[in-house]
C-alpha cells in the first residue's frame, strides 16, 4: 500500500511542473502565431497562408508524413509564388 501512496504523492508533486511545461509550449505557439500574423499583415503576403495549416491538418489526420510534406510544399508555394493562388482563385470565382 505504501508503494501506491508514493506513486500518487509523486504524481501530485509533478503536476505543477507539467502544467508549467504545457503553458510554456502554448505561449510559444501563440507567440509564433502572433508574429506570423503581424508579418502577413505588414508584408502584404496573400491571406491563403492561413489555409495552409488547415489543408495539412486534413492530410495529417490520415498520414503524418504526407501532411508534413504538403505543409512544407504549400508554404513554399504561397510564400514564393503567391500569384499562382491568386490566379487559381480568380479562375474559380
Amino acid at each position: 500500500m505504501t508503494i501506491v501512496a508514493n506513486i500518487f504523492n509523486n504524481i501530485l508533486k509533478s503536476i505543477p511542473i507539467l502544467i508549467a511545461k504545457v503553458g510554456t509550449i502554448l505561449l510559444l505557439i501563440f507567440t509564433v502565431g502572433m508574429v506570423a500574423g503581424y508579418a502577413i499583415a505588414t508584408m502584404s503576403v496573400t491571406p491563403f497562408v492561413f489555409l495552409i495549416p488547415i489543408a495539412a491538418m486534413f492530410i495529417m489526420w490520415y498520414k503524418l508524413d504526407e501532411g508534413v510534406l504538403v505543409l512544407l510544399i504549400l508554404t513554399v508555394l504561397v510564400l514564393f509564388f503567391p500569384e499562382i493562388f491568386d490566379l487559381a482563385i480568380g479562375a474559380v470565382l
